[in-house]
């Protein structure tokens, strides 16, 4: 059933490629024209019966036997095809956010509307990142190469850089409203934050080096006890939160899968 789909996604003859991209493009507007006509009361059991039926796909190979001599089951060989699809899907979507973008920020422009000068720098730095990108890649032009390095490795990765350090401002108020002392539980926390802090400093570890590394004491030194909160401690938190994160990442799933999830966006009217 599935054969049509995996000979679509095989590798074509260059030839052929542009009137497979031209039935790709036409198809994807009448299936956007067909969606945009369909009555609303539609819309939700339609998205619900497409997410069901991607969701059975994946849980049914997953769980399905698989054959001991080809380590395969019969959906394994179209894994491939399915994963393109969602590539081509997460194209789409991206497609459209450019398209949102566009037309928000292109529309704050013309109407000379506040802050409409940050919609131009937006609009003028992502047309300059995709023409200088793949020209790039896809010519010899030594101009457009530096130009793209000036723009990639000279100014986003140093202000992505920027922005990340501010964020150590942020965590620093927030620890020190973590660590106010006000229960058991803060004392405890701010007691271990304390010591595994103090053993990441040569002055710390200075404080407990007369202590024999062999003795019998020698769990007292400093990057000891670091190490003990760290793997044993810390690393039994971090695995029970872990277990908490899939149990919900599961029930979320199942929720989402089988269309019971209700909320603000869920409901929306679409």
């Amino acid at each position: 059933m599935l054969d049509p789909l995996v000979r679509f996604f095989a590798p074509k003859p260059l030839s052929a490629v542009p009137y497979y991209v031209a039935g790709a493009v036409v198809f994807s507007i009448l299936v956007v024209i067909l969606l945009i006509n369909l009555p609303s009361r539609a819309r939700k059991p339609l998205i619900a019966i497409v997410t069901f039926l991607a969701g059975l796909f994946y849980a049914t190979e997953f769980f399905w036997p698989i054959d001991k001599a080809t380590n395969k089951n019969f959906l394994t060989d179209y894994l491939v095809s399915a994963s393109k699809l969602g590539s081509l899907l997460a194209g789409m979507t991206l497609t459209l956010g450019i398209l949102s973008l566009l037309r928000v920020h292109g529309r704050n422009i013309v109407r000379l509307r506040s802050g409409w000068y940050n919609s131009l720098a937006l609009l003028t730095a992502m047309v300059a990142m995709v023409v200088f990108g793949l020209m790039d890649k896809y010519s010899d032009n030594a101009t457009a190469k530096k130009v793209f390095n000036v723009l990639f490795e000279g100014m986003l990765i140093n202000m992505d850089a920027t922005m990340f350090s501010l964020i150590a401002f942020y965590i620093v108020s927030a620890s020190y409203r973590a660590f106010r002392i006000r229960s058991i539980e803060a004392t405890i926390l701010m007691t271990a934050a304390f010591l595994v802090m103090l053993a990441q400093v040569p002055v710390g570890l200075a404080l407990t080096s007369w202590i024999p590394r062999d003795g019998a004491w020698d769990f007292l030194r400093l990057e000891v006890v670091k190490e003990w909160l760290l793997t044993v401690l810390n690393a039994a938190a971090l695995r029970a939160i872990a277990f908490g994160l899939g149990i919900g990442g599961l029930a979320i799933s199942l929720r989402i899968w089988l269309s019971l999830e209700r909320g603000a966006y869920f409901e929306k009217e679409i």
